[in-house]
């Protein structure tokens, strides 16, 4: 079951500097612009369901060159803060903690594993699925 699909517009220069701590901040269009300094700015759709621990994060990268298809990276989650699904819903605002940690670190976060390698670039697509293989959505 796809819960959410998103394509990443923007990457806030400030971004990188949270990837060594495995963190990215996920806003939407509306957000201000001291956040999309630190956000990674994405066009959303209605969020169809609860994230929970087992679900999928995907990213969906754009074809290289030379290439056809991008590659797909794959996260479980497993720790959902009380506010983090409705954060998504309301204001497409996500913060994920790549650090497969089984307690979230706020109300409005989510961890997921395994670690996060690199930044995903404008173009991918972010989805939040209920599967046990999101590459064959």
């Amino acid at each position: 079951m796809l819960k959410y699909r998103a394509m990443i517009e923007e990457i806030g220069p400030q971004v990188p500097e949270f990837l060594p701590h495995g963190i990215l901040i996920f806003f939407g269009p509306q957000a201000p612009a001291e956040l999309r300094e630190v956000s990674l700015v994405h066009t959303g759709a209605t969020l169809q369901g609860a994230i929970e621990v087992g679900d999928w994060l995907c990213f969906r990268e754009p074809p290289g060159e030379g290439s056809e298809t991008g590659r797909v990276l794959s996260y479980r989650v497993t720790a959902v803060g009380e506010v983090a699904s409705a954060n998504l819903a309301e204001l497409g605002h996500l913060v994920v903690h790549f650090d497969g940690a089984l307690e979230a670190a706020l109300p409005g976060t989510i961890s997921v594993a395994p670690a996060l390698l690199h930044l995903p670039p404008v173009g991918t697509i972010l989805e939040l699925l209920r599967l046990e293989d999101c590459h064959d959505l």
